[in-house]
């Protein structure tokens, strides 16, 4: 077969992906309705019958193979075929735009078609009667959570296919990638999970593994696309599809094995179908190794077109018969939670607790965050290869910037993962040595660091060039304002917990990720203009530096006045409903929290004002010399950098001493 015949047949590759979605979707719909349970049914409501039996699995697997495609053709035009860093997209990442929004669409409809199928199924309401009773519709998916999940997810692809249509620079179809990935979270942290026991972590795992998947089969997808459509740059586009790959691969992996440790046991294997269907998606994971390692060899081995072709195809087919298997897995019940009966503490948080509460259960007690416990470790490795490679390189870092990020990286393994990350779901004290430790603490030590500073001295001039195109971006510039970062701050403060938004939300576990993620970066978006480098003549002078120190003193003071001043406690419902032996008084254990959040708040502001103070008199120490010129978007000191760096980026020449 020649290569003129190979590109006329893949030139219609984007058909072929529809009907091949479209097939799939009702092959696991028909499955999963002959052979699965009626949720319905088990609930003890009326047979809904095809109509929501097959409807629902199938417009799940077209909702997330659509998501798949859209966040492939976004990464075609953020990463696989960047353009400009400071400009417009390259003509694949272009049409890649233009795919993105069509797949978006239908991710949106088919999204909102599983939202109606699950309010339908836990109402026992068929979905024709929504067309006559929208108010029923619109009531439930306010009440059901996975259905509140959907429809949000349908909202933002919504709005990723709008501004797609409109995208035109690199820095806007990041933009649109992040926001394409952040739409599933609704979806995957909403889901009921098949474990009760440890839902927490099983809806964590849930969440990465989809997101994982989501990643190598969108990218996957894309380079089948890009393959068909021009095939320039085959062997760039396969390595950073390789790389993406490699890093899902232990992702999607380990968070799946995660998964089903808590719904079978290894006994039940082969012995329900649950558990068969869990060693059919992992001989699926093998041979997706399999591909992998023939891709690598591809890659080092350039070969042609058809090859690389054949192989991303193979890789599509068993990305996609594991989405179904995934898609299964959520409609069946798994063996391990038959007949059990949850306490009031596992039903509530996940997990039991002991019935006291000392500093060794603070010490001893871990549980793991699989989101907040990888992210932390994984920095910290990352930079100390860096600082290897700098070593290496013969260039000087500075130890304390390795000790303030190494220490920066503890903190917040240590406040997510130990006793403090078990008990503070369940107790407001803990909760809130938490919030302070995750808001201050770590962004301080974190910013001391100088990551940004060591990632452009260590990035290629390629990847340097958009790191910087990325800092000087509108919204990191707003987002490092240092007026909108303390806004930030208080509206996390004043916005969550005397709204009584904290009250609604503290029983959800994705809740308290979210305010953790919040509490993290509006803490890094605050003190990265007081202690980093900021862009030349944007920087904050020295007494602004100093304001911010006492404006975050007097923002954290307010915040701690106002909680002991309060007669009754937050949250009663809650806390007086898991019935702690340990925590005999709501309001004293509040009023606890307060001090030691005030106390906890006011210690990194105080290490700021040391380390500003110790730059400062280092500074005048130093005998004057002149300003190195350094990277735009990235200011340094004399005497704090020993060297700088050279490349032409956006018309300044850097050097590298």
């Amino acid at each position: 077969m020649t290569e003129r015949l190979v590109r006329g047949r893949l030139a219609r590759v984007w058909p072929a992906l529809m009907l091949g979605l479209a097939a799939t979707a009702t092959l696991t719909g028909g499955l999963l309705a002959g052979f699965a349970p009626s949720v319905s049914v088990l609930y003890g409501l009326p047979a809904l019958g095809p109509v929501v039996d097959v409807g629902l699995p199938a417009a799940r697997v077209v909702a997330m193979g659509a998501a798949a495609a859209a966040v492939g053709n976004l990464l075609l035009a953020a990463v696989l075929v960047p353009g400009d860093p400071d400009g417009l997209v390259s003509p694949s990442g272009y049409a890649g735009l233009r795919a993105a929004r069509g797949w978006s669409v239908v991710q949106a409809c088919a999204s909102m078609a599983v939202a109606v199928f699950t309010v339908a199924e836990n109402s026992g309401m068929s979905p024709g009667r929504f067309l006559t009773r929208p108010d029923a519709l619109i009531t439930g998916i306010g009440q059901i959570e996975q259905a509140t999940g959907w429809a949000l997810a349908a909202l933002i692809a919504s709005v990723v296919g709008l501004l797609a249509g409109w995208a035109l620079s690199w820095r806007s179809a990041l933009g649109l990638l992040l926001l394409a990935l952040a739409g599933l979270l609704p979806v995957t942290l909403t889901a009921a999970t098949n474990a009760e026991r440890s839902h927490d972590i099983a809806g964590d795992a849930l969440t990465l593994h989809v997101l994982g998947a989501v990643l190598w089969l969108g990218s996957t997808i894309a380079v089948v696309a890009h393959l068909a459509r021009t095939g320039t740059g085959k062997d760039e586009v396969l390595r950073r599809h390789t790389a993406i790959a490699t890093w899902s691969l232990p992702l999607v992996g380990a968070s799946g094995v995660v998964s089903a440790a808590y719904a079978v046991a290894p006994s039940d294997l082969l012995t329900s179908g649950y558990g068969r269907l869990v060693v059919v998606s992992a001989a699926l994971l093998l041979g997706l190794v399999a591909v992998a390692k023939r891709a690598r060899a591809a890659v080092a081995a350039p070969s042609g077109r058809t090859s690389a072709l054949r192989l991303a195809g193979v890789e599509v087919l068993l990305l996609a018969a594991a989405a179904a298997a995934g898609t299964g897995l959520t409609r069946l019940f798994p063996p391990a939670e038959a007949g059990y009966q949850p306490s009031r503490l596992v039903y509530l948080l996940g997990y039991d607790l002991p019935s006291h509460l000392t500093a060794l259960d603070l010490a001893v007690r871990w549980r793991f965050d699989l989101v907040f416990g990888p992210l932390a470790v994984l920095a910290a490795a990352l930079y100390l290869v860096g600082v290897r490679r700098l070593h290496r390189a013969g260039r000087t870092w500075p130890a304390g910037r390795t000790a303030a990020w190494l220490a920066g990286c503890t903190v917040l393994l240590v406040a997510t993962s130990s006793g403090l990350g078990t008990y503070g779901p369940a107790v407001f004290s803990v909760h809130m040595v938490q919030h302070m430790l995750i808001a201050t603490f770590v962004p301080v030590l974190l910013v001391l660091g100088h990551g940004v500073t060591m990632a452009l001295e260590l990035a290629p001039d390629r990847l340097a060039r958009r790191l910087v195109s990325l800092l000087e971006s509108p919204a990191v510039r707003l987002a490092r304002n240092p007026a909108i970062a303390w806004a930030a701050v208080a509206v996390t403060l004043f916005g969550l917990y005397p709204t009584g938004l904290f009250d609604t939300i503290v029983q959800q576990h994705w809740a308290h990720l979210a305010m953790d993620a919040a509490f993290f970066l509006t803490g890094l978006a605050l003190f990265w203009p007081v202690l980093g480098y900021s862009l030349p003549g944007r920087g904050l002078p020295a007494i602004g530096r100093i304001v911010m120190v006492f404006a975050v003193m007097a923002l954290h003071a307010a915040f701690a006045s106002w909680l002991l001043s309060r007669a009754t406690p937050l949250a009663t419902s809650f806390y007086g409903a898991l019935r702690l032996p340990f925590v005999p008084g709501l309001l004293a254990d509040q009023r606890r929290g307060a001090v030691l959040a005030w106390l906890l708040g006011e210690v990194p502001v105080l290490l700021a004002v040391f380390a500003l103070v110790f730059r400062w008199t280092r500074a005048d120490r130093s005998p004057p010399e002149p300003e190195p010129e350094v990277w735009p978007g990235l200011r340094t000191d004399a005497d704090d950098m020993t060297y700088t760096r050279s490349v032409s980026v956006g018309g300044d020449e850097l050097r590298r001493e």
